[in-house]
């Protein structure tokens, strides 16, 4: 998949911060977990240290409301927040099995899958940085899915999914042309390649939109993050 380019994705306003503290928690999971797996811990320390810091952090020190006061990265802000939360349960040896008190949530399924598994040699930060942006996708994917499906675009998502995104996030090949024009009744190989840039573009909007929630309300700001993220994935310092 082309990369996409923040230059030319235009940010709408952004969307409000997760209208709960469950949306909160189940947004950030996976990078929260696999900056801590990864970082040493066992499975089950890490999804205990991450049901922690969400709720004596993230939620109980209302880390979200300290994105504002910064006009920076929540990301950046985050990842402070995991790495200053380990060292403090380290200094007070609590760093072995923490039990999740009543205000803790027990997640799993979509919000524990975006927590990609990196290799074993990946530093912390890169094992973040890898759930931030599955999750991240994770979002703008369905958000487009909704629009399309909302405003009678089925077949240009259709098309989208099947020869774009499977092959991207799970490895699958790209359905044939000849495959899709059948599908949706085409009659030219270009409807397909036109509802893919389209899409593509589409895309772009969806995941600069997501990335403006974390940072200042600029769009600049926005492209800004989504460059120094694609940096980090590609090894080079944001």
């Amino acid at each position: 998949m082309t990369r996409p380019d923040p230059s030319n994705a235009e940010v709408p306003t952004p969307i409000p911060a997760p209208a709960s503290r469950d949306q909160a928690a189940t947004q950030w999971w996976g990078a929260i977990h696999a900056y801590i797996r990864q970082s040493g811990r066992s499975d089950e320390q890490a999804r205990d240290l991450t049901q922690g810091f969400i709720a004596d952090v993230l939620l109980g020190r209302d880390l979200l409301g300290k994105l504002d006061e910064r006009r920076g990265s929540f990301r950046t802000l985050l990842l402070s927040a995991v790495r200053n939360y380990l060292a403090d349960v380290y200094r007070h040896d609590h760093a072995g099995r923490r039990h999740p008190g009543p205000d803790r949530r027990t997640l799993g399924g979509d919000a524990l899958a975006d927590a990609v598994t990196a290799p074993a040699s990946s530093a912390p930060e890169t094992a973040f940085t890898r759930a931030w942006v599955s999750g991240l996708v994770r979002q703008a994917c369905d958000a487009l899915e909704a629009d399309c499906r909302a405003d009678g675009r089925r077949m240009h998502w259709d098309v989208f999914d099947r020869r774009v995104l499977r092959p991207m996030l799970q490895g699958a090949e790209p359905e044939p042309y000849e495959s899709l024009m059948a599908r949706w009744g085409l009659t030219q190989p270009s409807q397909v390649s036109n509802a893919i840039v389209s899409m593509r573009r589409a895309f772009a909007v969806a995941l600069v939109t997501r990335i403006g929630d974390t940072v200042d309300t600029s769009p600049a700001g926005a492209r800004e993050e989504l460059r120094a993220l694609l940096s980090l994935l590609e090894g080079r310092a944001s």
